[in-house]
């Protein structure tokens, strides 16, 4: 007689060589071009419908566990607040296709804003709620934004205090009928505390207003799944941030496919949020994927919190996790030294950069992990393009990004834009319903990025293989060449991160008189640990080419990062050649 726990393993096995095995067959591919069918159709709903549904089969189960607000909401809740607020909104002046930003920090509200504007045909746009006032207003400007719903202040977040030093009038105006002239189109601030602030309306108002919310299937037949539901500004590395617009076609079948290869849809897994939920990590592929799998989410702090996402991990008896691989990393040098926890986890998602073999190996063993997954996707593709498959080797999940996602073309091209055979790094070109609508009021960038016969340059070097899986090998302004040679960092951080005493590192070119750029490395050295530049040539010598091993060393506390966590590398080049580092 099998017991439960071996019935699901069984289950699954079957479930991840079906899933292979067809995922395989379907592969239709020429040399330096793959194009994965799929062997489900695309799914032609909205964002709504597809939760709603989640609701329908599941009223009762617990949608959202947020362990800072102390609030559990079941799928039915979630859903008779996201429609009671949908239809205040649409009843209180908005209109299909305005867009509502959302500006706050991880929280239950945040969830609800985001379905009612789904519901009703709005637009969300997630701004980062550690955003200044100039950062604010640029995000409003950008998108000519209706409404802006905020945040409960909460330590180093205050909301209203930052918004009134760009909207003075807020305090003289009325709720809903705002007026001012550097933001013309702006007209409701929300908030989702409480407190009672001069020209801004609560949420809990609005929802216990309309709470009879039968209007929300009216405004339901408006929207279109070709329609804008989300809008993502990207990290902004080389200038002003784009907003990037996603239909809610690419975001019902994204979180779909991404969700099946996360075993979402296998039996009710309980996920750990770890990620900023105006990231498209924390959005699309976690919270997303989760609640059209009929998943429970746990939200365990309002920003990302180590302790409080161990804590979520033990109490919550979590099953899936998703994060960067720098929060693994910071949860592993936290659990090192608590002992034996009641951690089992079925999967753990790393995304967002690339995660070394030996990263993996201790998510294996000390967060009994049973599978490590990559991810790779851009803001401009919604975010899945390639995912790793459950069951991958280590090996296979360190050097690759995984499979080419369902309904998706990709191929590699030269400058020219030829296609490159496989085994041949060029920049990866991306094709399918995932690709991003525009960005928002900019038109020429938008031609810039999508061809006219819909193929989208990603500015990153790939080299893919007949099995349909790609490998990232860095960014086009990320590669070093060194006295003629172009060396990719990427490989070099690979070996150095094997180091027991080395933390984290980037490998950065700096300007050489004779070499045009030398190699440094940059290092996050383990506590108490002393890492010499002969420690590091020692470590590389015979692994990997000489010139390849970097001739200066830098030591730091921490990376400089964007508003979103990624490394700012060129700051790094930046601190280097004026000698701050």
């Amino acid at each position: 007689m099998f017991s439960k726990s071996a019935r699901f393993l069984s289950r699954r096995l079957t479930s991840t060589a079906s899933l292979r095995s067809a995922r395989y067959l379907q592969l239709q591919s020429n040399e330096g071009y793959l194009h994965n069918l799929g062997t489900e159709p695309l799914i032609h709903a909205t964002l709504g419908d597809v939760i709603a549904e989640s609701a329908h089969r599941y009223p009762g189960r617990i949608a959202i566990r947020s362990m800072h607000e102390d609030i559990s909401i079941t799928y039915d809740e979630l859903m008779n607040r996201a429609d009671s607020l949908g239809c205040a909104l649409r009843a209180n002046g908005f209109e299909k296709g305005d867009r509502l930003g959302i500006w706050s920090h991880n929280c239950v509200g945040w969830v609800v804003a985001l379905l009612a504007a789904a519901r009703v045909g709005l637009i969300s746009v997630f701004i980062n709620p550690a955003y200044e006032t100039n950062e604010l207003g640029f995000c409003i400007k950008k998108t000519q934004m209706k409404g802006l719903l905020i945040g409960d202040t909460i330590k180093n977040r205050d909301y209203i205090g930052r918004l009134n030093k760009i909207l003075p009038e807020l305090q003289s105006s009325k709720e809903g009928s705002l007026s001012s002239q550097i933001f013309p189109s702006l007209k409701s601030i929300i908030t989702l505390g409480k407190e009672k602030i001069n020209g801004v309306t609560t949420t809990d108002s609005l929802i216990n207003s309309y709470r009879n919310n039968s209007s929300v299937s009216k405004y339901g037949k408006e929207i279109k799944p070709e329609d804008g539901s989300i809008c993502l500004f990207t990290s902004g590395t080389t200038g002003d941030p784009k907003a990037a617009v996603d239909s809610h076609l690419a975001v019902v079948n994204n979180t779909y496919f991404s969700g099946k290869n996360l075993l979402l849809n296998e039996d009710h897994q309980t996920v750990c949020l770890q990620a900023p939920l105006f990231h498209a990590l924390g959005s699309v592929v976690t919270l997303i994927s989760a609640l059209q799998h009929g998943s429970t989410v746990v939200i365990a702090s309002p920003i990302y919190n180590v302790a409080a996402n161990i804590n979520a991990l033990c109490a919550e008896k979590c099953t899936i996790i998703t994060g960067t691989p720098t929060m693994y990393v910071d949860m592993l040098s936290q659990i090192e030294n608590m002992g034996n926890l009641p951690i089992k986890l079925s999967l753990a998602l790393a995304a967002g950069a690339p995660c070394s073999p030996q990263l993996i190996r201790q998510m294996n063993k000390q967060m009994k992990t049973d599978f490590v997954s990559a991810l790779y996707g851009l803001t401009e593709t919604t975010a899945c393009v390639f995912q790793s498959l459950p069951g991958d080797s280590v090996d296979v999940v360190a050097e690759s990004v995984g499979c080419v996602a369902a309904h998706t073309e990709v191929m590699v091209v030269d400058n020219k834009g030829e296609k490159l055979p496989f085994g041949v790094a060029g920049e990866l070109m991306v094709r399918g319903y995932n690709n991003m609508i525009c960005y928002w009021d900019e038109p020429e960038k938008t031609k810039n990025t999508i061809r006219e016969d819909g193929w989208l340059h990603t500015g990153d070097k790939f080299i893919l293989s007949p099995n349909g899986y790609g490998k990232i090998v860095g960014r086009f302004k990320d590669i070093i060449i060194r006295g003629g040679e172009n060396i990719a960092p990427k490989e070099i951080e690979d070996q150095l991160i094997t180091h027991p005493d080395i933390v984290d590192c980037q490998v950065i070119g700096v300007s050489d008189e004779r070499l045009g750029e030398e190699l440094c490395a940059v290092i996050i050295p383990r506590e108490g640990a002393k890492f010499t530049l002969d420690n590091m040539t020692k470590h590389c010598t015979g692994k990997i080419a000489r010139f390849k091993i970097p001739r200066l060393l830098k030591t730091v506390n921490e990376f400089p990062r964007t508003a979103s966590g990624k490394i700012q590398r060129y700051k790094i080049k930046e601190m280097i050649e004026s000698g701050k580092i």
